[in-house]
């Protein structure tokens, strides 16, 4: 499974969960290593399926627009978006719960049929449950 981080998200965190994953098969990228920063979404999407990327991870709210919704959909995306609780957390509180999660991501991922998106709770990973977030308008 390939999966990338959103550049909103730190590119150390990319490596770090890279060299964790990659011990069950597993990549993880940054998007910047696909695009160049501030690549439109619909660019980078498009981009994403190129390379052959399952996993989209982002604190974007892609679900909001249409237009967004649409363009995951035609690539055949899966997103997981990270909840707010998030955003206020320091860098080694995301890291570490990204790393409770990303079992759970990729399990989530390879028994489902993409397109989908998912929101992310802040909640430990063995309590949480995943929130689909409808594709269709």
């Amino acid at each position: 499974m390939r999966a990338q981080l959103d550049e909103n998200l730190p590119p150390a965190l990319a490596k770090a969960l890279h060299c964790l994953a990659e011990q069950e098969g597993h990549m993880v990228l940054h998007v910047t290593q696909l695009v160049p920063r501030g690549t439109p979404d619909l660019e980078l999407f498009v981009a994403t399926a190129k390379a052959g990327v399952g996993i989209h991870i982002t604190h974007d709210h892609h679900h909001r627009r249409a237009i967004e919704r649409d363009a995951i959909a035609r690539q055949g995306l899966v997103v997981f978006v990270l909840s707010k609780g998030w955003a206020s957390q320091s860098y080694y509180e995301k890291a570490a719960r990204l790393i409770q999660w990303w079992p759970r991501l990729v399990e989530h991922t390879e028994a489902m049929k993409p397109p989908a998106i998912f929101r992310v709770p802040w909640g430990p990973a063995a309590r949480g449950k995943f929130e689909q977030i409808r594709i269709a308008r």
